[in-house]
This record gives C-alpha cells, sequence and structure tokens, in this order.
C-alpha cells in the first residue's frame, strides 16, 4: 500500500494543486509494508452473476472518463455485475479492450471489498496505461494493472466515503473536528503519500481501519508502531461502524449513470427510432436506499500513480 509503494500524484489541473495542503507530520517508522496480502488472505471475494451489455450503449460516466483520456467508446466492453451480497442491484463496469487488467480480476478484487463500501462506488474503469488510479463522481478508473490493486481498490473507494459515508458530520469527513483531533493526537500519518492532503490521509487510513478490522490481531499484528497512528484509524471504525464490516447486505446504492450511445453526435431518440439495441435499465430497485450526491459531473479524474 503504502511506504514501501510510493504514490505520486499526477494532477492534471492547476485548480488541484492550490486546493491540497500538504502535512507536516512524520511518517511512521519503519515503513507500512503492503498490506494487500493480508487484505486478500481476510477478505472473501463475492460471487457474480455476468451480463454484458449490447454494443451500442455505454454508462455516461464510463464514455466521460474513456475519452478525457483520448480513447475510443467503441472499444470498450460493457458489463454488469450481480453480487450475492446486492442481488437485485447491479453494478456496470466498462473495461477497455487494450486494458491489462483482465475482467477476472476488476470482478474479484471489487467483490472482496465489503459490500457497504462497494456500495459508495459507482461504475469501476479500466484502460491501459501505466499503473494509476483516481476517481471523480464516485467513479473509480484504473490504468494498466499490476501489484496493490486491493489498496487501490479501497484507497479510491474511501474518497467516495469520506464525502457521502457519515452522514451524522458535515461532509467531507476530513475536514470536520472529529477527525482533526484524531490527527493531531497521533505523531505520525501512515506514509509519504498520506501527507499530500487530509483527503489522501483519510483514505490511506481507511485501508488501515479495514487491515484492522478484518486481520487477525489487527493493524498492531502487522505494525510494531501501530499506536502512533492509532487514533486516526480507530476514529475511523468509529464513524464508519459497520460500512466497513464485511457480509451482510447493501443497504443503498449510488444511483448508476444513464446509458449513452457509444457513437457521438446522434440524440437518444433519434439513435433509438434508428433501431438501436435494447437500452439497459440503470435504475435501482426498491430494496435500496440512494445514497444522495451532490459531486460536479464534469470534475476531470485526477490519478494517482502508484510505482
Amino acid at each position: 500500500m503504502i511506504s514501501s509503494t510510493l504514490l505520486t500524484i499526477v494532477i492534471l489541473t492547476l485548480t488541484n494543486i492550490a486546493c491540497a495542503q500538504a502535512l507536516n507530520k512524520a511518517v511512521v517508522v519503519p515503513a507500512v509494508p503492503s498490506l494487500d496480502a493480508a487484505l486478500l488472505r481476510n477478505l472473501v471475494p463475492q460471487k457474480a452473476r455476468i451480463r454484458s451489455w449490447p454494443e451500442s450503449w455505454i454508462p455516461k460516466d464510463c464514455k466521460k472518463a474513456i475519452e478525457q483520456e483520448k480513447l475510443n467508446p467503441r472499444d470498450v466492453d460493457v458489463f454488469e455485475l450481480l453480487f450475492n451480497d446486492c442481488p437485485n442491484d447491479p453494478w456496470v463496469f466498462c473495461r477497455h479492450r487494450n486494458s491489462p487488467m483482465q475482467r477476472k480480476d476488476m470482478i474479484e478484487t471489487f467483490g472482496r471489498m465489503p459490500v457497504r463500501v462497494r456500495q459508495f462506488v459507482r461504475h469501476i474503469t479500466a484502460i491501459p496505461g501505466v499503473l494509476s488510479a483516481g476517481s471523480s463522481g464516485d467513479n473509480i478508473v484504473v490504468k494498466g494493472t499490476g501489484p496493490n490493486l486491493m489498496t487501490i481498490f479501497i484507497h479510491e473507494a474511501a474518497h467516495s466515503m469520506d464525502s457521502h459515508a457519515v452522514t451524522t458530520l458535515p461532509s467531507p469527513f476530513h475536514k470536520t473536528s472529529e477527525w482533526l483531533e484524531a490527527y493531531n493526537k497521533d505523531p505520525a500519518i501512515s506514509d509519504d503519500y498520506a501527507r499530500t492532503s487530509q483527503a489522501e490521509n483519510f483514505a490511506q487510513t481507511m485501508v488501515i481501519a479495514i487491515v484492522d478490522t478484518v486481520v487477525p490481531g489487527g493493524f498492531a499484528s502487522i505494525h510494531p508502531s501501530y499506536q502512533k497512528i492509532s487514533n486516526q484509524y480507530t476514529t475511523a471504525k468509529l464513524y464508519l461502524g459497520d460500512l466497513i464490516v464485511p457480509y451482510g447486505k447493501c443497504a443503498k446504492r449510488l444511483k448508476n449513470s444513464e446509458a449513452v450511445p457509444r457513437v457521438g453526435g446522434v440524440t437518444m431518440r433519434s439513435f433509438l427510432q434508428a433501431g438501436g439495441d435494447w437500452r439497459p435499465d440503470v435504475g435501482l430497485s426498491s430494496t435500496v436506499g440512494v445514497i444522495e450526491d451532490s459531486e460536479e459531473e464534469d470534475t476531470p479524474v485526477i490519478f494517482e500513480l502508484w510505482t
């Protein structure tokens, strides 16, 4: 995850540079090792039924992410996953055909995340490139593939949970007095990337909070200096509660983005009148609540480079 797997952020806009405020706190010693092995041993992948979308359609948010990277939406496989622990509401994934991340890796990695963490993710998109990841509009976009995919998925989902999960406090959670008090009590933070901003610190800390939840003996069994960052990850556990506990069923979901034609320059009506394929139903069932989302639609994906 973490100190041994250095994260360098790739900033795509000057606005993001202005918004990020580096943290002036020491990184815990020794370095936190990669946590993927511990997560993979203790998070069981959920089984999923897979259904491919017709070639004519793609989720609007996937199309936006694909076109942001100057890729062709026609080269994307779109499929939906109906997991056993969320049996009425599938997630829709998009995989560019040149992405080195295979469909099975996308499905298994996502399916290992606790279901109530997954419910804060709208879509997953996999595209070619150097291993990096970002989130926008509660969508996760991953370039390339490599080690630490479990950590990457959880980290990116944490950004959405930061915005939506703690409904009893103002959003985002990383700006609340409850979080900042925990941060100030600890003499250290988890890694160099956590120092780039409080938002990234929370996302990194949530990975540790899940490790502390699912690994026998908790994070203390992995790191000898766990107490130096314990106020942060125990506070994350306190406010996230059973959202980060595996098992159970989905209770809420983000609305899916609408299904749109892959080709540009046509209206929805003219496309359907021309005999286009059946339009996938992206509505949520009555068995789940809706997670309110107020994020700007046109926020570009900011990729975090994992090296």
